[in-house]
């Protein structure tokens, strides 16, 4: 039995800080703009490449220059300090540059997916009440119905072509035509750019309280927030991985394939790296078929993606036999890996003489991205990892301010620099996330439940709006029934999803979706599958978590950054499959 003298609670005993280098402990947050952040940290690098995009390369150099033009040309433009951009687009040099510009000179990006409706872009722009709006070619027709009855003044249009290699700028101009019809108020990036030839370059003096961008949770628990980032959150965020110099070299290469609509695509897949001076090479639009192709392409020592992109890599046949000793930390982040999926990557990267198994983080949009990292040596299978150096976080009681001892579940709640400064509009919902507790420590509540492991790991059970309760009240974590799944030999994806309880008013059952191998698919035993993994669940599961259906899918959902759908896969349920 447990006694209140050995009682080990998180936020003191801070076990995880016995891995890390003491120098970084204590460090010190940056306290200027990202984009002199990025510059100082590359000082002494200005002739080395910074960004790659199609085989065109932009120096560090090349990078501050253009950011000083486009900052130039936003004030050309009538943009001022508090202003708010709307971005709809990928990744793209340009977007990149207009990150660090609009914050040089105190405006804020906000950002949202290309793929949304015109009715959905409106909504965001008259959200933060945008005077100029900056889009993809492809997408302009949709942002000019959605400009309307806004307060936009005038639409910068970026072409996929204007940073590509001269060659490729001109096929890709063939082969798509941009056949919109713009209006007045429509400017293209080019001559945005030339606009502010004569317009000052300086940069605003630092605000530790201004927002770089404003990125939209997925509005999975209530209505899409606008979530709003400082540069001391990027900063601190990019510091923090610092502080895994093993992995770390500048001079090393990331492949970025997450988009700009959110912070792990700019802070992971941007910041991070150019803080670190490493080079990123950009892929605006990864075609999952498409990954091995570019891992040997480009050799990329560094990537944040999602579990999908890596149980794709795994699969690719065009890397059978290949040495992949490149890779020094592939990440998995914005969504759960089952044990299984880690142990068939996992062997994957061993078998291709890859020396660290795949690498593993825990965060949210509101505290950045990341606070928890699992990479190198510092790993556990079905851990997320250990807090960043500079992060808590710790198990409360959920609904309470009351912290569990080390090893008890509960809901995982993170202390951090890179902490968002609220939501935009929503103080009552920023008040709901971010609480202040008795001790004056402002911890935000992710409503995730996990623990902590004796030597600070941390283990997520589930995400609270993936929770399926019973009829009976019994909570069921999809998890703990796809760490069962996700380990029989023919399963290459699974996921756990809430259906609706036949014989009860109330309550959901857990119900199964599996994509099988292809040797396992094109053999069609998916009766004696379906009993086995019954069998399988049956011996290593609680009788209240048994599922009550499977059903086999060709391929999973998605949703637009490659996380599976669970409210697609909901939908899919029919009553005569259970």
């Amino acid at each position: 039995m447990t006694t209140t003298s050995n009682v080990l609670y998180a936020s003191q005993a801070r076990p995880w800080l016995k891995y890390y280098d003491p120098n970084y402990i204590d460090q010190p947050m940056p306290e200027c703009s990202a984009f002199d952040f990025v510059r100082q940290q590359n000082k002494n690098r200005l002739s080395e490449t910074a960004l790659e995009y199609y085989g065109r390369k932009f120096t560090y150099a090349d990078f501050i220059v253009n950011t000083k033009k486009t900052a130039a040309a936003f004030r050309a433009a009538g943009v001022r300090k508090g202003d708010i951009i709307t971005v709809v687009s990928v990744m793209t040099p340009e977007v990149i540059y207009a990150f660090y510009a609009a914050d040089r000179i105190g405006a804020t990006l906000n950002l949202v997916d290309p793929r949304y409706s015109a009715d959905g872009i409106h909504e965001y722009i008259e959200e933060v009440d945008s005077h100029l709006l900056i889009c993809l070619n492809v997408v302009y027709d949709r942002c000019r119905q959605a400009a309307r009855r806004t307060h936009v003044e005038r639409v910068i249009v970026l072409s996929p072509a204007d940073s590509l290699p001269l060659p490729l700028a001109i096929g890709y101009k063939v082969s798509n035509p941009d056949r919109n019809k713009y209006d007045s108020n429509a400017l293209m990036w080019k001559q945005f750019i030339a606009n502010g030839q004569d317009a000052s370059t300086a940069g605003e003096p630092y605000d530790p309280d201004h927002a770089c961008v404003v990125v939209h949770t997925g509005g999975t628990t209530g209505s899409p927030k606008g979530v709003m980032l400082t540069d001391r959150n990027f900063n601190a965020l990019a510091q923090q991985f610092a502080a895994w110099h093993a992995l770390f070299r500048k001079g090393q290469t990331l492949m970025n394939v997450m988009p700009p609509f959110i912070a792990y695509g700019y802070a992971c897949g941007v910041h991070m790296p150019l803080a670190l001076g490493l080079k990123v090479v950009i892929i605006p639009n990864l075609d999952p078929a498409k990954l091995g192709s570019l891992l040997l392409k480009h050799k990329p020592e560094h990537m944040f993606g999602v579990p999908s992109h890596y149980q794709q890599m795994a699969a690719d046949p065009k890397l059978k036999n290949k040495d992949l000793s490149f890779i020094r930390n592939y990440a998995a982040g914005g969504d759960a890996i089952s044990i299984g999926a880690e142990k068939t990557v996992n062997d994957f990267l061993a078998a291709h003489n890859v020396e660290y198994p795949l690498a593993k983080g825990y965060g949210m949009t509101e505290v950045s991205s990341a606070a928890t990292i699992a990479a190198g040596t510092i790993t556990k299978p079905g851990s997320v990892g250990i807090p960043m150096v500079n992060t808590l976080v710790s198990v409360f009681e959920p609904g309470t301010t009351k912290e569990l001892p080390i090893g008890e579940r509960g809901e995982l709640c993170i202390c951090s620099p890179s902490m968002m400064k609220g939501y935009y509009g929503k103080p009552e919902e920023t008040a709901n996330i971010l609480r202040t507790h008795e001790d004056g420590t402002v911890w935000a509540h992710t409503g995730d439940v996990g623990y902590m492991d004796e030597d600070g790991f941390v283990y997520l059970d589930s995400r609270i709006k993936r929770l399926i309760i019973r009829h009976d009240g019994f909570k069921v974590f999809p998890s703990m029934i796809e760490n069962v799944i996700s380990q029989h030999p023919a399963v290459h994806q699974c996921s756990v999803v809430g259906c609706t309880d036949k014989d009860h008013v109330q309550g959901r059952l857990p119900f199964v979706f599996v994509v099988l191998k292809p040797e396992a698919a094109a053999s069609a035993k998916k009766r004696q599958i379906i009993k086995e993994l019954r069998q399988m669940c049956a011996e290593e599961l609680p009788e209240y978590v048994q599922p009550v259906g499977y059903k086999f899918l060709d391929a999973m959902p998605m949703t637009p950054v490659g996380k599976f759908d669970y409210r697609k896969l909901e939908t899919e349920i029919t009553s005569r499959d259970y």
